[in-house]
């Protein structure tokens, strides 16, 4: 039998888990902040498109921009209302969708995403509306979280995505794999910038992130119900003991948060 239509939301189920699972060293946050502040005018504020809890927007508003962050969540923006730069303003929160934002045109200096436009269901209608709350001088920023795809981290994460989607097409995000520098290109963009803001290095073995991926901290397995979780699992840890002869031994992922900066006449 089919399994339902897959849910993608970011809902009471991981909203505990994401900061654990998604947080950044001190320093690297740091280091991100500083460089979207950098790409960022200081006179008008930034939008973060599924600000989620704040992980990257705190860092923003700690290099002196104001933020105004947005997430169809209201499970994650519960867990953001924490923030201290709230009660300043430095920090704005809103529930809202992606495909309807609720701001007024020209309102933005800089349009920020990371990790969301993936999962919007008419992607051009999510860049049309961006375009539309971006003052015309303005910047869109794209930000990622990239790890070594040979590393151990880098070669189970793809094959639990490929596992995934080889059992349940339906598993792969509405707007996977979109290019959509054409359709930007339309819309007024120039040239896009790719610049690496932290670099890090991490250790950890194989053994030790079978284990993440089972306990279902990790981001892949979010989404996937019992019964295809016990046989994606099953041909993980095959596909390990296949590859690292001593899977307890630590081994190093490099990693890099990636910023690609968008300027135009939008």
């Amino acid at each position: 039998m089919k399994p339902p239509h897959t849910n993608f939301s970011f809902d009471e189920r991981v909203v505990s888990l994401y900061n654990r699972q998604r947080a950044h060293p001190p320093e690297v946050a740091r280091a991100i902040g500083a460089a979207i502040a950098a790409h960022t005018p200081a006179t008008a504020p930034v939008l973060e498109i599924g600000v989620g809890t704040g992980r990257i927007a705190l860092p923003v508003v700690a290099a002196g921009r104001r933020v105004i962050g947005f997430d169809l969540s209201p499970q994650m923006l519960g867990e953001a209302h924490s923030i201290p730069a709230l009660a300043d303003g430095s920090l704005s929160l809103a529930q809202a969708d992606m495909h309807a934002m609720p701001f007024r045109d020209d309102a933005f200096g800089a349009v920020l995403a990371v990790h969301v436009l993936h999962l919007a269901r008419d992607w051009q209608q999510v860049l049309r509306e961006m375009v539309r709350v971006l003052h015309p001088e303005g910047v869109f920023i794209q930000g990622e979280d990239w790890m070594d795809p040979q590393s151990v981290m880098g070669r189970l994460r793809d094959e639990l995505r490929q596992q995934a989607v080889r059992l349940d097409a339906s598993l792969m995000p509405p707007a996977a794999l979109v290019s959509r520098g054409q359709l930007l290109a339309q819309m007024g963009a120039g040239a896009t910038e790719e610049i690496v803001a932290a670099e890090w290095t991490t250790h950890i073995s194989a053994a030790e992130r079978l284990a993440v991926i089972e306990q279902r901290i990790d981001a892949e397995s979010w989404i996937l119900s019992p019964a295809l979780f016990s046989p994606v699992m099953t041909h993980l840890r095959d596909f390990a003991a296949s590859l690292w002869p001593d899977l307890e031994a630590p081994q190093p992922v490099t990693r890099r948060f990636i910023l690609k900066i968008t300027r135009g006449d939008w």
